[in-house]
């Protein structure tokens, strides 16, 4: 019997290796695949069979001959099966796109979040999102095979309950999985949002070459995931890597975390915001018209760096300053082959990057920046939908 067992085993763990090699190539022979695999030829041949009698896999024409009949190429059947990411935000719309097996989002629609942000409205949400989006598509609802859930963490990614979201007050120990898979009866997957954004530039954007990144997502508040070995790092199920949470000022102000000087409190947007009503108090001038001091929010900020104001710009590059040491203990700590910096605040003023970087490599250890890159994230509002998406694609290839 353990034979049995190790033996289907062995032959489920070759064909996600051959459909993964099939993904990556797009279109391959029977014998580029036995020699990507590491596998007889015999073996590549029932592979390919059973995966071609699950309608799986397709033929799609002939490869070049080597001197004999020209042999036949497989792709993916990209329409064999489907997935769902589902980004909810804590902004004014929640986020669906289908996804086929080959990793090509179909469709994409959004939906307004609703005025009272409890688990019950989001969940209804959510249904009739799903339902919209099967019916655009006139897809069978049995072949979507997962959904993945990006929300503001923590996380508990292993039993999919959301923790205590600081945006989302009314969302306490709620097991939004098992919620989920109940009334959907699709196997869901859950997973904070920034964690799901080095995901997404992994799997779709600018992580695709990097077996080792690091995403830090600059918004209002400062999140990060991590990717190792080519997988998203977790631990107990609530990731690694809260660098917004690491103390970059001993003698700095208590964090809502309750740790003092966070790279968060010096960094993020909320950050800017504090330290523009502080200079506007001591009589700064400004060329943005910014509302009452009490009523300037984060939304305003992006609005004033896009009007190139002198003064909101010079609070943000102060913020790359700190965002800059932050970036040295990430390259210290991780030793990472790629960092990738997203959220609106460096898509709104690109430069924050290149500052930042620039103080992280006049402090990082030297023999941990040669190779190193670091970049603006290439999937901007995109991030956490697909990496939504690349959590059950992952789960599927096993990567």
């Amino acid at each position: 019997m353990k034979e049995y067992v190790e033996q289907n085993l062995a032959k489920r763990m070759n064909s996600i290796k051959v459909l993964d090699f099939i993904r990556k190539k797009g279109k391959i022979t029977k014998a580029e695949l036995a020699d990507e695999a590491k596998l007889t030829f015999a073996a590549i041949s029932n592979i390919i069979n059973d995966l071609l009698k699950n309608e799986m896999i397709k033929e799609c024409g002939e490869g070049i001959s080597s001197g004999g009949r020209k042999p036949i190429l497989y792709e993916l059947h990209s329409e064999a099966l489907y997935v769902v990411g589902i980004d909810i935000s804590v902004d004014e719309k929640v986020r669906f796109g289908l996804f086929t097996f080959n990793t090509v989002l179909v469709n994409e629609i959004c939906i307004k979040s609703p005025t009272i942000k409890g688990p019950d409205e989001y969940i209804q949400i959510i249904k009739e999102g799903l339902k919209t989006l099967i019916e655009q598509e006139a897809i069978d609802y049995q072949k979507i095979v997962g959904i993945g859930v990006s929300i503001p963490g923590p996380i508990n990614s292993i039993t999919g309950e959301v923790i205590s979201p600081p945006n989302l007050p009314l969302w306490r120990q709620v097991p939004l999985k098992r919620i989920l898979e109940k009334e959907l009866q699709i196997p869901v997957k859950v997973e904070k949002d920034a964690n799901l954004s080095a995901l997404g530039e992994k799997w779709f954007g600018a992580g695709k070459e990097a077996e080792n990144l690091v995403y830090l997502f600059v918004g209002e508040g400062i999140g990060s995931g991590v990717i190792l070995n080519g997988m998203l790092v977790n631990h107990k199920g609530f990731g690694i890597g809260e660098i917004g949470h690491c103390s970059i000022d001993s003698f700095g102000p208590r964090c809502n975390c309750g740790n003092y000087g966070c790279l968060e409190l010096k960094a993020s947007g909320l950050a800017i915001v504090k330290r523009v009503k502080e200079g506007l108090q001591l009589g700064y001038k400004t060329r943005y018209p910014y509302p009452a001091i009490e009523q300037i929010s984060f939304s305003d900020i992006l609005d004033a760096i896009e009007s190139k104001d002198p003064f909101t710009i010079k609070a943000v590059e102060e913020a790359a300053n700190y965002l800059g040491i932050g970036l040295t203990n990430v390259i210290n700590y991780f030793n990472p082959d790629l960092i990738i910096i997203g959220g609106k605040l460096p898509e709104k003023y690109e430069k924050m990057i290149e500052l930042s970087a620039t103080i992280a490599r006049n402090r990082a250890i030297e023999v941990f920046q040669k190779g190193l890159t670091i970049i603006p994230g290439k999937l901007k509002e995109k991030s956490t939908l697909m990496g939504a998406a690349a959590l059950i694609l992952a789960d599927i290839f096993r990567k």
